[in-house]
């Protein structure tokens, strides 16, 4: 490591080794949403020391987001995600080489644009993106790349690793194998393929009328700060293990869930 690298980043050595840092300062991640959670965990991975990252998101910062987005603000409503995130992780590390557009993943080709030399791609894109992330899980797959998701609900964390050997986005949220998503006009998945765990504070909080416009799609999922930012490091956690291979990598069907406020740690299967 070069002084400066070395300056920023000496307090992860012991964490990680010498070696291992470097390995994270030539991975290039790509971070596909810059909502409540690609938006933390952006700043995490720039903290972390990761040296390339790609950054997307066509949407702008409103007032509902600044219950838990990073780097929203009053001052910054209406300004592009993507672009104010980038403007604040830059100034952490000046020396990563980071990458934003206000594209987003609309078609096939947006999505191998935005793999193409990635080593991982995570997608924080939002709830109800059927068509986009399975876009961009077929992009990882082609370039031989883990491809990863995550939600966020009120006190909890879910994060769903794909092998790019293994199953398939359509596999696992039960739609037809190589489906035509050009002639799809609506997608609908099912609710535990999402949210495969419940938090038991949901139905008190939640009306079943509410739920079922969340299951459908016509409803943001009800979250906060605390939800978003236990999300945000879980998926940093399971990026650096898949950069460096420090344990096995729990694998869709599998996932992985933590809840604060019911004190669970789930590493589950989906059926």
């Amino acid at each position: 490591m070069d002084d400066k690298y070395r300056k920023t980043f000496y307090r992860n050595i012991g964490v990680f080794t010498e070696a291992e840092q470097g390995r994270l300062r030539r991975s290039t991640v790509a971070v596909a949403g810059m909502g409540g959670v690609g938006g933390l965990l952006t700043e995490r991975l720039v903290r972390l020391g990761v040296g390339n990252l790609k950054l997307t998101d066509p949407g702008t910062f409103e007032e509902s987001n600044l219950n838990r987005q990073f780097s929203s603000s009053v001052r910054n409503l209406g300004q592009n995600k993507a672009e104010s995130v980038f403007g604040q992780v830059r100034d952490i590390n000046p020396e990563a080489n980071i990458y934003y557009s206000t594209t987003g993943i609309k078609t096939e080709n947006d999505a191998n644009l935005f793999v193409s030399g990635s080593d991982l791609v995570i997608d924080e894109m939002d709830y109800g993106a059927w068509k986009e992330s399975i876009f961009l899980q077929r992009a990882a797959r082609k370039r031989g790349i883990y491809y990863l998701f995550t939600s966020a609900l009120g006190f909890g964390a879910l994060v769903v690793v794909f092998d790019p050997n293994g199953l398939t986005l359509e596999e696992y949220n039960k739609l037809p194998l190589n489906i035509d998503l050009t002639s799809v006009k609506e997608m609908s998945v099912p609710r535990e393929r999402i949210l495969p765990v419940m938090p038991s504070y949901a139905t008190a909080a939640m009306s079943f009328d509410m739920l079922q416009e969340i299951i459908g799609g016509k409803r943001p999922v009800p979250t906060c700060s605390i939800g978003v930012g236990l999300t945000s490091i879980l998926a940093a956690s399971e990026a650096m293990n898949i950069i460096l291979k420090r344990k096995e990598i729990i694998t869709a069907p599998g996932y992985v869930y933590i809840d604060l406020l019911d004190q669970k740690f789930t590493v589950g299967t989906v059926s």
